[in-house]
């Protein structure tokens, strides 16, 4: 298919449009409202570790709130330079994740037709895992970057396809990148030796292809070497002087059946179980079609995802139980995942013969994959939560917790009034908090005011911050545009927000006792009267918040508004 469709470029270009809408349709559903997205949950990890240690403690620890070491190191660089913003953290995942739908296809050019190329990028670009990665402060769509050019490298340089020592350079430093990344993308990345050895090894058995398999093996062994150096120059160190908080996060949780099955669902950005089945399908049948062109790619890649899966789950991690912590482990992978669905998509609709229509039909499958999944719920507007579990945790409403579980309680008047304005037409400072999920109602609150939020750090005038804030008040370095800090209000700042709303109770998911707040709740009463000391009256009050207007506010959000947008 893919000799024929060369010798006819008009035919051509019907895919060439749906690459390039995908592209499109990507870069935005990766970028949109990301400069207003508020940092939470793990993404704190790295700010954490920054702040208490160096570049030289950075790079020989892990951390038992696991951090990404070459991420953290840049993050740390940035905050030397005080460079440390919501942005400039986002920002290499969004280029990564970007990039993901240019190079991807490329690489697989003289294997793929036009339009499984296509067809391609548009999973790519409307996969849901593969946008939140693109979205978050952490390593995993660099995961899966590195892991398409690392797999592919690869296997160019051992079927010594183009220049074999450069797809060699190009692997070793995809390998390198990832690993260094998070240690357990090395299940993925390093599979092709195993795969490959064994084979070689089968081959010493024979008479007729000993020889042949023993310069096989040799090379490969050369090959592993030269990729095991730079890995052990940047691992051994973390290894030997943190090995504790590694052994400390292995054998705790356990996959089940049904976190097994909402993995695959979560993959595949499916929200309703029973879309399953025609997926399942159309992947088989996109595997068994490039498996009779490729069968060493496909064979590589599908032994890769199974032993990959296989010894993530025996090692038994944290949270593994959880589908989205095995999604985010298969990284590597998962674009290839929805390669082989692409083939699928592609084969089905080649069958209507005309290019146009055959890409419209392959627009409109993926289209009502995208559809049927979590997008739609995702892009209102402000929307400063995407990477909440509310969003993250399960596609399927009724198997996430962060639904069934929710009680949000009563809902102040004030928010209620918000609703009545335009959207994103007014700042709220909201304090106390955790920038953690169980202990964040903002997710909920913002899809009934629908206006822009921002959080402050209340210590000191408010406790110590013991124990409590995600990064201390007296931190250095960071520009951070969504996080205030009490104290500044106080003097007559008013971080572009127009009202200061202090919350007079801990909330929780699940709520109560089942899920207790973790440290002491601030002195509230006392709280409120050293903020009202300061800022005067409150312009409303009832049991759950009391809020004061913040002067001067409206000039500078009408400036911030435009810089949010």
């Amino acid at each position: 298919m893919a000799e024929a469709t060369r010798g006819r470029p008009r035919a051509t270009w019907p895919w060439w449009l749906l690459a390039g809408a995908a592209l499109l349709a990507g870069v935005w559903l990766r970028a949109s409202q990301l400069r207003t997205q508020m940092l939470f949950d793990d993404e704190w990890h790295a700010i954490r570790m920054l702040i208490r240690s160096d570049m030289a403690g950075i790079a020989t620890h892990f951390g038992f709130a696991d951090y990404c070491i070459p991420l953290t190191l840049y993050y740390r660089w940035l905050y030397e330079h005080a460079m440390l913003d919501e942005w400039a953290m986002h920002l290499p995942l969004l280029l990564a994740g970007c990039t993901l739908l240019v190079v991807a296809p490329w690489l697989l050019r003289a294997s793929l037709a036009p339009a499984t190329r296509a067809t391609w990028v548009a999973l790519l670009a409307v996969s849901p895992p593969l946008i939140y990665f693109s979205r978050t402060a952490r390593p995993y769509a660099l995961l899966a970057l590195c892991g398409v050019v690392a797999l592919v490298a690869f296997r160019n340089a051992y079927e010594r396809r183009g220049s074999p020592r450069a797809w060699a350079v190009v692997y070793v430093a995809a390998t390198f990148v990832a690993g260094w990344a998070h240690l357990l993308s090395l299940v993925f990345t390093l599979w092709p030796f195993a795969w490959h050895g064994l084979g070689a090894l089968r081959g010493c058995i024979g008479r007729s292809t000993r020889a042949e398999a023993s310069r096989r093996l040799a090379s490969l062994v050369a090959f592993g070497v030269v990729t095991a150096i730079p890995l052990a120059l940047a691992l051994v160190p973390p290894l030997l002087g943190d090995w504790a908080s590694m052994a400390a996060k292995a054998g705790t949780n356990a996959v089940s059946v049904d976190s097994v099955f909402r993995t695959f669902l979560m993959q595949f950005g499916l929200a309703d179980a029973w879309a399953s089945v025609p997926v399942a399908a159309l992947f088989a049948f996109g595997a068994w079609r490039l498996w009779q062109r490729e069968r060493e790619l496909v064979a590589l890649v599908l032994s890769g995802c199974v032993v990959g899966a296989l010894v993530v789950c025996a090692a038994r991690p944290a949270w593994i139980q959880h589908a989205p912590v095995l999604v985010r482990y298969a990284a590597p992978v998962l674009p290839f995942l929805l390669l082989f669905l692409a083939e699928g998509i592609a084969g089905v609709v080649e069958r209507l013969r005309v290019p146009a229509v055959a890409a419209i039909a392959a627009c409109a499958l993926v289209a009502v994959l995208a559809w049927r999944g979590p997008l739609p719920h995702w892009y209102y507007v402000p929307n400063q939560f995407m990477g909440h579990a509310l969003f993250q945790f399960d596609y399927a409403a009724q198997a996430n917790p962060y639904v069934t579980e929710l009680e949000l309680g009563p809902v102040p008047a004030f928010y209620r009034e918000l609703a009545r304005r335009p959207a994103g037409s007014v700042t709220l400072i909201e304090a106390p908090g955790l920038m953690e999920s169980n202990f964040m109602p903002d997710p909920w609150l913002q899809q009934i005011h629908r206006q822009n939020v921002k959080h402050a750090l209340v210590a000191p005038v408010c406790g110590t911050g013991e124990g409590w804030d995600e990064y201390p008040y007296t931190a250095t370095g960071d520009r951070f545009t969504r996080v205030a800090r009490l104290a500044d209000l106080l003097d007559g700042a008013t971080w572009g927000a127009d009202y200061l709303v202090l919350r007079l109770k801990p909330w929780t998911l699940p709520p109560g006792e089942r899920f207790p707040w973790p440290v002491a709740w601030p002195d509230m009463p006392a709280c409120v009267a050293k903020v009202e000391a300061r800022l005067g009256a409150p312009v409303f009050t009832d049991d759950a918040i009391v809020v004061f207007a913040l002067p001067h506010a409206a000039r500078e959000v009408g400036g911030e508004a435009k810089a949010d947008d």
